[in-house]
């Protein structure tokens, strides 16, 4: 007992030995989050909240750190293979493994679990720091050495997109927060021609993702919707967790025979990330058992659309697609070499191209 109240006593020392949060500097009150040499889309923005600095438990994941997340209880649950560590939003508490309990407080935020930036870090060994914006937004900055940048020299690398992602977060055409000279006649046009049309797609891959594909993904803020089998799950649990705390959907892909290799599918993915499979897809030959099968398992049936050959490893054939577009399309890649090879030129041309990357919904399969 009294090595516990020890114990609680170091960590509200050490609580209160934090520094305190600087006001935002430019007074906006949008706060970009980092994670080392890497400004993240505002969708995972910081927020402030009783005078500190909230994150999405997400954001650890970019440090092997995963997470799940409780609905039943508000409780979000962050872990590697050595510590864990609980966030309850409604009891306002946390406790790790042992039933160590924690005064840190998490906040529940647009169905967020949302943790304390500063506290998180120090529980897993990493560092962060509050980098003070020039008109359009703060930075948390998370660390764990691998970083190159100085904070100085990330902001001045990071103002130009921030500045971009800025005026799309508060609606405004404008690009510089004060009037600027008139442009030469030429320049708004130029400009207009190579953005090109605006679309909106969704990515689908059948197979498990490389660290390439997960890491250009996580580069541009892109989400997508991977299709497993039982044994990809079973063979290796932490891509799969890497890849669903990094946003991403997860399905089942069934050879041919869903009977059976849905459930072991859905059972194999309970077990890593705890959730339950609601899409599923199948080679051509078995669409019609597996949509039969989902249509009485509460589970949508993907119909694979727009399929992009495993040998395939030019992006221009998967672009060409898009130009085609119009309005929304979605893309189905193959898991292999030659995803890997065209991945990079993909998501920034989608990027460039200012596509809107959609989820899979089971609504719209």
């Amino acid at each position: 007992m009294k090595r516990k109240l020890l114990s609680l006593f170091l960590v509200l020392v050490l609580v209160s030995a934090a520094l305190p949060l600087p006001a935002a500097a430019d007074n906006t009150g949008v706060c970009f989050s980092a994670t080392n040499d890497t400004l993240l889309d505002l969708s995972s923005a910081a927020v402030y909240s009783g005078g500190g600095v909230y994150v999405p438990s997400r954001l650890f994941s970019a440090f092997g750190i995963y997470y799940s997340y409780f609905s039943s209880s508000a409780t979000g649950m962050l872990y590697t293979s050595s510590r864990q560590i609980f966030f309850d939003a409604n009891a306002g508490n946390c406790y790790d493994s042992n039933g160590n309990y924690y005064s840190a407080t998490a906040i529940l935020h647009n169905d967020q679990i949302y943790v304390p930036v500063g506290w998180t870090c120090r529980y897993f060994g990493l560092t962060y720091s509050f980098i003070s914006g020039i008109g359009y937004g703060d930075i948390v900055r998370v660390k764990n050495g691998s970083e190159v940048l100085t904070d100085s020299q990330f902001l001045d690398a990071a103002t130009s997109l921030m500045r971009s992602r800025y005026n799309e977060y508060i609606g405004s055409s404008v690009t510089t927060p004060t009037p600027a000279p008139t442009p030469a006649p030429t320049a708004a046009p130029v400009e207009e021609k190579e953005e090109g049309k605006s679309g909106s797609t969704t990515l689908c891959f059948i197979g498990l993702p490389s660290s390439t594909v997960l890491d250009q993904l996580g580069k541009h803020n892109f989400h997508a919707c991977f299709f497993l089998t039982a044994e990809e799950i079973s063979a290796e649990p932490n891509l799969v967790r890497r890849t669903y705390c990094a946003g991403n959907d997860l399905g089942v892909y069934c050879k041919s025979d869903p009977e059976s290799e849905f459930p072991a599918a859905a059972k194999a993915l309970f077990e890593v990330v705890q959730v339950s499979p609601t899409l599923m897809t199948s080679p051509s030959a078995a669409a019609k058992v597996c949509a039969e099968y989902g249509q009485s398992h509460a589970c949508a049936y993907y119909t694979q659309q727009n399929a992009v050959s495993a040998a395939t490893s030019s992006a221009s054939a998967v672009t060409t697609q898009l130009e085609k577009a119009n309005g929304h399309i979605t893309l189905t890649l193959v898991s292999g070499s030659g995803t890997n090879k065209l991945i990079a030129s993909l998501l920034q041309y989608l990027t460039t191209k200012k596509f809107t990357v959609l989820p899979l919904l089971e609504t719209g399969v």
